[in-house]
């Protein structure tokens, strides 16, 4: 076991920037923009995305297995986080810069090939980038720290898509008071994103160039081919931890991505608030989620198994994302415009991060241990399978909660475009009637997953004792 200076750390988590970028832009605009401002039907846009999740789970483990077993004389990892950045950004652009006269399906087929490629790409650099965080170090908490670095370098990526962009590129004009209606924005927005998702990842493999000697590799019959693939996925859910946190994590992200694709919808038609007050809706819940990240190593000094304060933050997170929505669907709040309304719902979100921000990192900090669970029982290193199944449960947030938004859309019957004086009643409570209990119900089953979880701090000791009697 050993400590990883902060230059490590800050390199290795500088990698989850580019991330963070396209979490933002998939979870909280891509919707948006293919619907609202271009006017692809809610479902079709659903059904896009849904697609390129699916292509997900078929990429994720075969880049996680391809990258256990690569030798080169930069590593196993390196070689892809390299190679991926141009492509990735590359699609991430094309995405949000579809050519004109498309047509409904011509928008359909466009979002579906370039959300895959963007996705597949990304898969190529995130998944060995985060298999370093097992690689990296053994310890139980260093794990957590690392992955507490990480997810506040990814939340400082999502703040400036999420602050920089309605200041920057989404600011009002004369022909679009809301600004993220304007097509004409989100070329500019998405090709400023190419940039810093190229540069984000190029500075987290040549920062952590220098330790790829100290990083495990592959044995010498380690070999890839698609049936040993399907065996060690096997082996993995085996695991029944492994199972549980896999579980748990696509779940709490269903949840979590539907709150970010509508949450421009719940402020922009259920509570009415300015483009100033949207700012500091996202500039709240990014301050919140941050500040969760950084007490989750303080609180698991307090709270001393990682399970529990998973437990713990999501709930937390459940609680203060739906309280406000559902008093008003309850008429126990004053009506829209009262000076209490923005200010309560903005704190809301901003209260709801502090628990979310404290439970992410945990999910990558309890996956790490299970590779060393893995290697007690099997005798090899293999964190690429495992990350790789983190991988798609982190997509997951996107793509799951993007299909479940389009549904909770057409099924409310807000129309593209629609002012929100215009909206009827019925369909902003039949949008609010659909998503505040939704986020209790999918929080609730992602705590009875997690509770199956059963490496505990002492188990994990035992299991690093053994593994160095039989090293």
């Amino acid at each position: 076991m050993r400590q990883v200076s902060w230059r490590i750390r800050l390199a290795f988590g500088v990698g989850q920037l580019p991330e963070g970028i396209k979490s933002a832009a998939f979870g909280f605009f891509l919707l948006f923009y293919y619907n609202q401002v271009l006017g692809l039907s809610g479902t079709l846009s659903g059904m896009a995305i849904f697609i390129a999740l699916l292509i997900d789970a078929i990429s994720d483990p075969l880049v996680g297995s391809l990258s256990d077993v690569t030798r080169s004389r930069w590593g196993r990892r390196h070689p892809y986080m390299y190679l991926a950045a141009i492509p990735f950004a590359a699609s991430f652009y094309f995405l949000f810069a579809p050519p004109s006269g498309l047509g409904e399906m011509g928008l359909f087929w466009w979002l579906t090939l370039f959300s895959i490629l963007t996705r597949t790409f990304m898969t190529f650099y995130s998944v060995p980038h985060m298999s370093l965080g097992a690689e990296l170090t053994s310890d139980y908490d260093e794990r957590t720290v690392l992955s507490s670095v990480r997810m506040v370098l990814q939340l400082l990526g999502m703040f400036a898509v999420l602050i920089g962009g309605p200041l920057v590129f989404f600011a009002a004009t004369s022909e679009f008071e809301n600004g993220q209606l304007n097509p004409d924005a989100y070329p500019p927005f998405a090709l400023a994103c190419f940039f810093i998702m190229v540069a984000g990842v190029w500075a987290s493999a040549l920062g952590t160039h220098s330790q790829i000697p100290n990083l495990p590799q592959p044995e010498p019959d380690d070999v890839f081919s698609p049936a040993l693939m399907i065996r060690d996925m096997a082996r993995a859910f085996l695991i029944p931890s492994f199972a549980s946190v896999v579980l748990a994590s696509i779940i709490a992200g269903m949840s979590q991505g539907m709150v970010q694709a509508l949450i421009i919808y719940t402020g922009t038609y259920f509570f009415e608030l300015t483009a100033s007050q949207m700012t500091l809706l996202f500039t709240g819940g990014v301050v919140g989620v941050v500040s969760g990240a950084l007490l989750t190593s303080p609180l698991s000094r307090i709270i001393k198994e990682k399970k529990h304060l998973y437990i713990a933050g999501h709930c937390w997170y459940a609680v203060f994302t739906s309280y406000v929505i559902i008093l008003r669907l309850l008429d126990l709040l004053p009506p829209n415009g009262d000076p209490l309304i923005a200010p309560l719902y903005i704190i809301s979100g901003a209260v709801s991060g502090l628990g979310l921000g404290a439970a992410i990192p945990l999910g990558s900090s309890m996956i790490a241990d299970i590779t060393d669970e893995h290697e007690r029982r099997h005798g090899r290193r293999q964190e690429g399978i495992y990350y790789a199944a983190a991988s798609f449960a982190g997509k997951a947030i996107a793509g799951s909660g993007a299909i479940f938004a389009g549904l909770i859309i057409d099924f409310a019957g807000i129309p593209p475009g629609a002012d929100p004086s215009m909206v009827s009643v019925e369909a902003v409570n039949r949008f609010g009637w659909a998503l505040g209990p939704a986020v209790i119900i999918l929080t609730a089953m992602a705590v009875v997953c997690i509770s199956f979880y059963g490496i505990s701090r002492a188990r994990h000791k035992e299991i690093l004792e053994e593994l160095k009697a039989s090293r």
